[in-house]
């Protein structure tokens, strides 16, 4: 049975170490040698303390041992780093427990598994995603001051080129008709462009307010009612709504809403189904938006969210871009995909603060012509 036993351990992929109450350390497997770097003979050697509480670099590693004798808890389980004795720095989870019998301490069992790739592999992504965060912040601040500026310094001129084009039609012969109408139709284009800039320049989170969730879609809706993208096409909505308040400037997101929900109807085909559904997730909330449309290229996957950036006749290309603006003034994240078949998804995230269920079981599904 002994020698059962003694395979078992060499072979263990984890490390184990077995702890007596005077601190010596009874039993070690290889596993544990080659993780912390110590040889058998050093740990047959010396006592649990020796090895490890004169280095105070692993003290977060000797508090799981001390935790599991000190607050007689069953098991104690943390990553810890740990700096070998040849200077490697190390992840390791620690999980130990302390055994006892008859009330007293027989032994501390210690499990232990390095963790340092997966750490690492971790931090990085952290690291990634914080900077892809940081430049997404600069380049909408950028974005926000050059919209600014645009607004500023172009919009008169291009009113005034207008204007006086639309002047000069009234007295105009035939001859010189059609470029002054060309002139006043490519200014009207601009001015639309300009207006659009100085409304995303102008989004600024207001008072932020409880509100039904159902409520916001509803207004968001109505608010396109009239739009010939919705009222030409038949659209029918379908809204799967959890009865929950979210805090938001309710005025910003049913405009952002709105924007989402036109952009779905514009691309769906006659008689198109436009779905919003929500669900809770870790305190917050997730809006999904989808239509039976054709969905996304790949360029407008990787586009769509660009000023400008549009495949209609008409219009500037600013929804989209307004609605990520205002999603991300309330700390959210807005996403596009394409679901099986091709059909268009924008999926909106509010975090943990921004949204409050109250009702989570109440489920309400209604159909809309």
């Amino acid at each position: 049975m002994e020698k059962l036993v003694q395979a078992i351990l060499a072979n263990l992929p984890v490390g184990l170490i077995i702890i007596a109450p005077n601190g010596r350390i009874v039993e070690v497997n290889r596993a544990a040698c080659e993780i912390m770097g110590c040889s058998m003979h050093l740990f047959r050697a010396s006592t649990w303390g020796e090895l490890f509480l004169a280095n105070g670099e692993n003290d977060e590693f000797t508090e799981v041992v001390i935790e599991a004798i000190q607050k007689e808890t069953p098991k104690t389980e943390r990553v810890t780093p740990y700096l070998t004795p040849d200077g490697t720095r190390k992840y390791l989870s620690v999980i130990s427990s302390a055994l006892r019998e008859e009330g007293k301490i027989s032994s501390i069992v210690v499990l232990i598994e390095d963790m340092t790739e997966l750490t690492l592999l971790n931090q990085r992504e952290k690291d990634i995603l914080a900077q892809n965060h940081r430049l997404a912040a600069e380049r909408a601040q950028s974005l926000i001051a050059f919209a600014r500026s645009v607004a500023h310094q172009i919009r008169n001129p291009v009113v005034s080129i207008a204007g006086f084009a639309r002047l000069l039609l009234r007295g105009a012969d035939e001859a010189a008709r059609q470029p002054l109408e060309a002139i006043a139709e490519e200014a009207l284009k601009l001015e639309t462009m300009v207006r659009s800039v100085a409304d995303y320049s102008a989004i600024s989170v207001g008072q932020i307010v409880q509100v039904n969730l159902w409520v916001v879609i509803e207004e968001a809706k109505h608010r396109i009612g009239d739009h010939p993208a919705v009222k030409s096409r038949g659209i029918v909505w379908k809204t799967d709504c959890p009865d929950m308040n979210i805090r938001v400037d309710r005025d910003l997101m049913v405009r952002a809403l709105s924007e989402i929900l036109l952009n779905s109807a514009e691309f769906a085909g006659p008689g198109a189904q436009v779905q919003v559904c929500a669900l809770e997730r870790d305190g917050g909330v997730v809006i999904t938006v989808s239509d039976d449309g054709p969905g996304f290229t790949d360029e407008g996957l990787e586009l769509a969210f660009d000023p400008f950036y549009t495949t209609k006749t008409v219009g500037a290309g600013m929804g989209l871009t307004r609605a990520k603006r205002v999603v991300g003034e309330h700390q959210g994240s807005i996403t596009l995909a394409n679901a099986e078949g091709g059909h268009a998804r924008v999926i909106i995230h509010l975090p943990m603060g921004g949204a409050d269920v109250v009702a989570a079981e109440s489920q309400r599904t209604r159909e809309h012509d």
